[in-house]
């Protein structure tokens, strides 16, 4: 790589705000990578090139040549503007599906702590695990929080715990 790429390197990354760390987390390389593009030790693959042109706004024609005329200005311009608007468009159906997801894992969710907690008072009394309900829930709770991020409905499993209670004595007694 040459010294005016280099330098190029420099002048966009400190022209988008972007230091060295912010930069190589942004690419997934170290900052070492970075620094040694910027020092002109090492040259960036193709993958790191289309992914820094992306990042800037601008095309490869006019991140690695040296002089560029005003024709080309203007078509660079406009390619960053169809880079931004094909960004923004692809920013816009990620964060639609996460929010989709979400919705859909949240309900998810709350189905299951409803089926647990009509499942589980039903299982541990056909066990004759009536004297350790308690800590059943809490297991329960504890592996489908971890698992399934099920904190939240899943602390509504200890609501069963006076219910179940109540009945079994009723059962019982």
């Amino acid at each position: 790589m040459n010294i005016e790429i280099a330098d190029r390197l420099v002048a966009l990354r400190r022209e988008h705000g972007y230091s060295q760390e912010e930069l190589a987390a942004r690419l997934g390389v170290s900052r070492q990578a970075v620094s040694k593009w910027e020092r002109a030790e090492s040259s960036p693959d193709t993958d790191n090139l289309i992914a820094l042109a992306r990042l800037y706004g601008i095309s490869l024609d006019a991140m690695l040549l040296s002089a560029p005329n005003p024709e080309e200005s203007e078509a660079a311009r406009e390619e960053r503007e169809v880079f931004e608007a094909a960004q923004a468009w692809e920013d816009a159906e990620e964060k639609k599906q996460k929010k989709a997801w979400k919705k859909t894992k949240e309900k998810l969710l709350w189905l299951l702590t409803l089926a647990l907690m009509v499942g589980l008072p039903v299982i541990t009394h056909l066990l004759r695990l009536d004297e350790v309900y308690v800590m059943v829930i809490t297991v329960v709770y504890l592996i489908t929080g971890f698992l399934l991020d099920n904190w939240h409905p899943g602390w509504m499993l200890y609501l069963t715990v006076p219910i179940y209670y109540m009945v079994v004595a009723r059962l019982l007694g």
